[in-house]
C-alpha cells in the first residue's frame, strides 16, 4: 500500500520545507502548510496572524485569565460541518476566542485534508493529530543547530546571529506547543515513521528515501 498522506515535522534551517515540496511534486500530492493557517483563519473569521499566534504556547496572562474565569470560550464542536454562523454571532464569538479555540480550527482542517488523501501536510502538529490514521507516513526532518543556522543565514541572506535567534525561537515554540498541548517531545523518534538528519543526508537522498518509505506504509 502507498501512503496517501505524508506528514512533515520540520526544524527551521533543516531544508525540510524544500524536501516536502519535492516529495509533493514527485508524488503529485497537494502541498499544505500556509494553506492550513489561511483556511483555519477564514473559518474562524480572523486574520491569519491570529491563528499563527495560536500555534504558540499561551502566555502567562491568558492562562491566568482562564483560571479566573475571565476568558470565556466558544465550543467549536456545536457546529457540525462548520455551518456559516450569523455576523452577529461572530461579532460576539470572535472577541472570546482563545488560542485553544483557534487550534481546534487548525486541527479540524488538518484532519479533513488527511481524509481527502494525496496530501503532504507540513507542521501544525500533524504528526500527533494523524498518528492513528492508516495510510499516513510521519516524517521528521532535523539537523544540528550549527548547520541549520548556517543554512538559514545563507538562504535568507542574514547574519549568523540573526539566524541563530530565529532557529532558537522556532525550536522553542514547536517544542513547547507539542509538549504542553499534545504531550509529545518533538525530537522523540517514536513519534515518527522516518527521521532524517540533513546534516549528513542530502535533499535528493532525503526525497528518494521518503518516497520509497511511502510505497511501503501500511
Amino acid at each position: 500500500m502507498t501512503a496517501s498522506v505524508i506528514s512533515f515535522s520540520v526544524q527551521t534551517g533543516s531544508g525540510g520545507f524544500g524536501i516536502a515540496r519535492r516529495v509533493s511534486d514527485r508524488l503529485g500530492f497537494r502541498y499544505y502548510d500556509w494553506e492550513i493557517t489561511s483556511e483555519a483563519a477564514a473559518r474562524a473569521g480572523v486574520s491569519p496572524n491570529e491563528v499563527i499566534a495560536a500555534e504558540r504556547v499561551p502566555g502567562f496572562l491568558e492562562r491566568m485569565m482562564r483560571r479566573l474565569g475571565a476568558v470565556s470560550t466558544v465550543s467549536l464542536e456545536t457546529s457540525p460541518g462548520f455551518s456559516e454562523p450569523s455576523p452577529a454571532m461572530w461579532n460576539t464569538a470572535i472577541q472570546s476566542l482563545t488560542s485553544d479555540d483557534y487550534r481546534h480550527f487548525i486541527e479540524r482542517v488538518v484532519i479533513e485534508l488527511a481524509e481527502r488523501g494525496e496530501a503532504v501536510i507540513v507542521g501544525h502538529a500533524s504528526q500527533s493529530l494523524l498518528r492513528d490514521k492508516p495510510g499516513v507516513l510521519r516524517v521528521l526532518v532535523y539537523g544540528s543547530p550549527a548547520v541549520r543556522i548556517g543554512r538559514l543565514a545563507a538562504e535568507q541572506s542574514i547574519d549568523r546571529e540573526r539566524a541563530a535567534a530565529l532557529v532558537k525561537h522556532s525550536d522553542k515554540d514547536r517544542a513547547d506547543l507539542l509538549k504542553r498541548v499534545h504531550h509529545l517531545e518533538v525530537l522523540d523518534a517514536t513519534n515518527y515513521d522516518l527521521a532524517l538528519n540533513t546534516d549528513r543526508v542530502s535533499a535528493d537522498l532525503a526525497t528518494e528515501t521518503i518516497i520509497a518509505a511511502a510505497q511501503e506504509i501500511p
